[in-house]
């Protein structure tokens, strides 16, 4: 009799765990983003559109019901903007340890490339077997926030002797505040009183601030949104994915982020933003469950 509710337990043991794998599966899930900041712009001179990355993680899968689970992943993805600004605005031009306010036309072209940690939590339903659905929520960690692009100055009261071009390297996390990202010395240019300034070649994310000014880094650190997704399966593991994903945080540091039109022409200082950016975008992806 013992022995009998010993493979009795063992069976039903065997059973539970068949259920269990059955209710749960594992995969990998790989592809491009393509995203943009979506908030107000300070005129017509500037616009944000779609710049594309690439993401790759894992996901696990438990499904409570018949054709209804839980999906968590945890991916790695870079998602950012293009950024461009071409009108009316200022340059900071550097004088030894201070700044001398140059207006002009500014031309900014720069791709913003900011990696993240995403964790996404969302509800799978499968209502057949070549489709799935998913909507839900994630948290977003800022690992590596940089941009590069190239800026064109022209002052509007001296624009045969003050014009230039520096490239922007910007890396968000380390840049300090008026510090060059390579040290090396760009185009001289004369400023009032017959000074002459050096523009660096390679201007860093805060080379322009005081280090009073810089309050923080330009991007926060955590990101939230909402997602949802479409999933087609080609067979029983290996699937074709469009998400689109909807932030709903500032995406920028409002003590950082700064007025590209205008300045505190009495105090000479940055006019700092309240602007609400948010990340939108999709993704294309690939991927295997099993």
């Amino acid at each position: 009799m013992h022995y009998i509710k010993n493979c009795l337990f063992i069976v039903i043991c065997f059973a539970f765990a068949i259920q269990l794998g059955n209710a749960q599966s594992f995969g990998i899930r790989a592809g491009l983003n393509y995203n943009k900041f979506s908030g107000p712009v300070e005129n017509a001179s500037e616009s944000f559109s779609l710049t594309n990355g690439f993401h790759f993680g894992v996901n696990y899968t438990y499904r409570f019901l018949d054709r209804v689970g839980l999906n968590f992943e945890i991916i790695y993805q870079q998602i950012g903007t293009k950024y461009n600004y071409n009108g009316s605005s200022f340059y900071k031009v550097p004088l030894g340890q201070a700044f001398f306010y140059e207006k002009g036309n500014v031309d900014i072209n720069m791709k913003v490339s900011n990696a993240y940690i995403s964790l996404p939590i969302m509800v799978q339903w499968k209502p057949s077997r070549k489709f799935e659905f998913n909507a839900g929520f994630y948290a977003a960690f800022l690992v590596g926030p940089r941009g590069a692009g190239t800026l064109r100055f022209v002052s509007y009261d001296d624009p045969d002797g003050l014009y230039f071009r520096n490239s922007l390297v910007h890396n968000y996390y380390s840049d300090k505040a008026k510090a060059s990202a390579s040290g090396i010395a760009g185009p001289q240019v004369y400023v009032a009183d017959g000074k002459i300034a050096t523009i660096t070649k390679d201007a860093g994310a805060y080379y322009d601030y005081r280090e009073n000014e810089l309050n923080g880094v330009l991007y926060n650190r955590v990101d939230f949104g909402l997602a949802g997704s479409i999933n087609f399966f080609i067979n029983k593991g290996f699937y074709c994915g469009l998400r689109y994903e909807y932030g709903l945080t500032d995406v920028t540091n409002n003590r950082v982020d700064h007025l590209r039109s205008a300045y505190d022409e009495t105090r000479k200082k940055f006019i700092f933003s309240d602007d609400f950016d948010r990340n939108v975008g999709f993704q294309v992806s690939f991927g295997f469950r099993f």
